[in-house]
């Protein structure tokens, strides 16, 4: 059965002066409850695939669960 997680992310990544946010809530479907390190990885990709010219640079970021 899946499982509906909730979690309220935190996410930037910086460079050359140039950044990106997330800021928000995002819902997670899956098989199993995903750890905070791969919500964020998640995200983390979702933006750098968004704003390629920001790879290698500073990141940032917090995923808390809320249910």
């Amino acid at each position: 059965m899946a499982t509906k997680t909730t979690w309220k992310v935190r996410a930037r990544v910086e460079k050359n002066g140039q950044y990106a946010e997330y800021d928000d809530v995002a819902t997670i479907y899956g098989d199993h409850v995903p750890t905070e390190k791969l919500v964020l990885a998640a995200q983390l990709a979702q933006m750098l695939k968004e704003h390629p010219h920001l790879r290698g640079g500073k990141i940032t970021g917090r995923a808390t669960r809320i249910n």
